[in-house]
């Protein structure tokens, strides 16, 4: 039916490409390898060159809107809004500015969130 706009609708999850981000949207399907810089740390490297730096952090299975706010108050300061929830519970923030680590990890610990999971480290 041509000229009928694509009419919005609350069936479903939206499709999955529409909250990725940048740096992965940018990259699908272009990673070379990844590997881990320190304890649940690592950097992803794309054909391009470009890099996506992921810090992963424990969190319980069950958390509150207050935890969640925070977690949100970490990725828009650091990570463009983006945040991402392992099938595991844990939570990752996906960036592409190295620079970010640090400091997402020591706000990480002052929320007394564990860092770690990846790897040969412990995840919750």
């Amino acid at each position: 039916m041509a000229g009928i706009p694509q009419r919005e609708t609350d069936i479903g999850p939206p499709h999955y490409e529409q909250m990725l981000p940048p740096i992965i949207k940018g990259n699908y399907g272009k990673w070379k390898y990844h590997e881990s810089i320190k304890p649940g740390v690592m950097v992803h490297v794309s054909e391009t060159g470009d890099k996506a730096f992921t810090v992963r952090g424990a969190s319980p299975r069950l958390v509150g809107t207050d935890f969640i706010r925070d977690l949100n108050a970490v990725a828009d300061k650091y990570c463009g809004g983006f945040i991402r929830f392992t099938s595991r519970n844990n939570v990752e923030f996906i960036f592409d500015n190295e620079s970010n680590i640090d400091p997402i990890i020591k706000e990480l610990n002052a929320m007394r969130v564990p860092v770690g999971g990846m790897n040969n480290s412990i995840s919750n």
